[in-house]
């Protein structure tokens, strides 16, 4: 709603109008409103204003014209327009000068032209303008929604806006990182964190998003802030950098509001596809992983969908966050699920697992199933012990920031080079996890070749008939464990482990030893074997060593 004093003064009506001052800034000054005044000004005219007058107050008297012209440059008018004729006959040297020095439009009109019927033109003109920007905005939001729906990048969506708005914008996701416009990131951050210390309101308002729109000015610079949101969750911020001679007008702000809504779209539809895809990448490694029966084309089709290489040899991590959910159980007593929960930490330990691959730059095939990580990391033929090290070296320091107090158990497999073997490297790291959780304790890291026996047990676990063996005996401690939740078998590899010292046993489990009885007295019961015949606590021991490798399916 700005017109320009050129284009007003080619009006038909001001056809006979000269201008006498201010002919260079003439397409520079805008007019938002027309007004007629006499003398005294006071503070009746506004910033922007075309002026009218006939110098009817001044009684022809030139110091007092020269006043009443300086009050209404002070105001901030746009031009000031003198009928001359009768009360002022003709604009006097003094007032000339005193306009001319200061670029200030001062226009003579001939006293025939009835003040009302050039009001009437001006502000036909401006309704007009402010019908089109009233249903600017409308088209513009029909215009990002094809966008959207056309899945146009948040880039191109950030210069469309700062095209319309005609200043430079900067969109931010939830993690603070740029992803479009091209305002410059250092001036942005700067007044941004000014903002977070001082913020200021645009204005007061029962609106919702003017509410919610912060700005900030410095060094004749403006800085504008909404908070992008979703669904009620943060998305990221959507900044307006401007300067103090361009400041965002009402209708920008209208406009501003549409791509701040359209931006909000374009984070869920972008989370949605993600998330999608996401999913699509863990069930297909998670395939790989358990030896699903998948042709060559297919496992190529996906590689290419999601770039990986298959071509690089590879190491299999198993992943086990040991505490995370009493954490997060500490930490929100508000949480939806466990399940909930734990896959929106999942992210975290997602970031934080790319982040050590890129910083030893190798390349990383992320699923998470349950509570368990599963991490193909390249390697190399010489070095695969020194790269997973360093690797979970990096992990580890990277969850202190990420996850403070969550404890990891790490089974690493064997290197493989084809995805054919996947299976069989899963398959060993999760056997080394089972097993130095069951043998040297949780929080530790255990590779599948450091275990003496793990190459024995593989081998026999092979053997149908040792499997039904140990089937035999630990299927009626597991069936009792899901009903009752003692866990028997943990009850006796710790009994095992203190050579039989009941007193032992129960201070490491932290059990009354009368509880601690009656569970030993129940795992004879359930298996029929006595803790004190040699053969009956060796084939106990055997197979609960053979289970906790977790290459043997109870249901089998």
């Amino acid at each position: 709603m700005n017109l320009p004093v050129k284009e007003i003064l080619a009006f038909p009506i001001l056809r006979s109008a000269t201008v006498k001052t201010g002919q260079r800034v003439l397409t520079d000054r805008v007019v938002e409103w027309v007004s007629v005044i006499e003398n005294p000004v006071e503070n009746f005219v506004r910033e922007n204003e075309f002026v009218l007058t006939t110098g009817i107050g001044c009684n022809q008297d030139e110091e007092q014209l020269l006043r009443f012209v300086e009050d209404v440059y002070e105001s901030g008018a746009s031009a000031l327009a003198i009928a001359t004729g009768r009360h002022v006959f003709d604009i006097p040297p003094i007032v000339s000068r005193f306009a001319e020095e200061r670029n200030f439009i001062l226009i003579e009109i001939p006293w025939e032209i009835r003040f009302a019927d050039i009001v009437h033109e001006i502000m036909r003109h401006l309704m007009d303008d402010r019908i089109e920007q009233d249903e600017r905005p409308k088209d513009i939001q029909q215009q990002l929604i094809q966008m959207i729906l056309e899945g146009r990048t948040i880039q191109v969506i950030a210069a469309f806006i700062e095209a319309e708005i005609d200043k430079q914008v900067l969109i931010v996701n939830d993690k603070g990182e740029m992803v479009a416009g091209s305002a410059n990131v250092t001036a942005v951050q700067s007044l941004w964190n000014e903002m977070k210390q001082n913020a200021v309101h645009v204005q007061e308002s029962h609106h919702p998003r003017y509410s919610e729109l912060r700005k900030v000015g410095r060094s004749g610079q403006q800085l504008y802030q909404f908070a992008i949101k979703s669904n009620g969750q943060f998305k990221g911020d959507f900044f307006i950098l401007s300067t103090d001679e361009n400041p965002l007008k009402r209708h920008e702000l209208t406009i501003a509001e549409q791509a701040v809504v359209a931006t909000s779209l374009w984070f869920s539809r972008n989370s949605a596809v993600m998330e999608a895809e996401g999913r699509m990448q863990n069930e297909f490694l998670l395939s790989l992983a358990i030896g699903k029966n998948m042709t060559t084309e297919h496992i190529q089709a996906h590689a290419d969908l999601f770039k990986y290489d298959f071509e690089l040899p590879y190491v299999c991590i198993v992943g086990l966050p040991e505490n995370l959910g009493s954490l997060i159980f500490q930490q929100s007593t508000q949480s939806v699920s466990r399940k909930t929960d734990l896959e929106y930490m999942n992210s975290y330990i997602k970031d934080g697992i790319f982040y050590a691959a890129d910083s030893i730059n190798r390349r990383v095939l992320y699923a998470f199933k349950d509570d368990i990580i599963l991490i193909f990391l390249e390697t190399s033929v010489a070095a695969t012990a020194d790269t997973v090290n360093q690797f979970l070296d990096l992990v580890e320091r990277r969850f202190l920031h990420l996850l403070p107090g969550v404890q990891f158990s790490w089974g690493i497999g064997k290197r493989v080079e084809w995805t054919a073997n996947f299976k069989n490297s899963y398959q060993k790291a999760k056997a080394a996890l089972d097993m130095g959780r069951g043998q040297v304790g949780i929080g530790k890291r255990t590779h599948f070749d450091d275990t003496q026996l793990s190459s024995l047990f593989v081998h026999l676990i092979a053997n149908e008939e040792v499997k039904q063996i140990l089937l035999s005996v630990i299927s009626p401690l597991l069936a009792y464990d899901e009903g009752k939740g003692m866990d028997l078998i943990q009850t006796f590899s710790v009994y095992r482990k203190t050579s039989g010292n009941v007193s032992k046993t129960a201070r490491e489990l932290n059990l009354h030893r009368q509880s601690l009885l009656y569970r030993l007295r129940k795992i004879e019961s359930l298996t029929g074997k006595s803790l004190v015949n040699p053969d009956d606590l060796f084939l106990l021991e055997f197979a609960v060593k053979l289970w906790s490798t977790g290459l043997v399916d109870k249901t089998e």
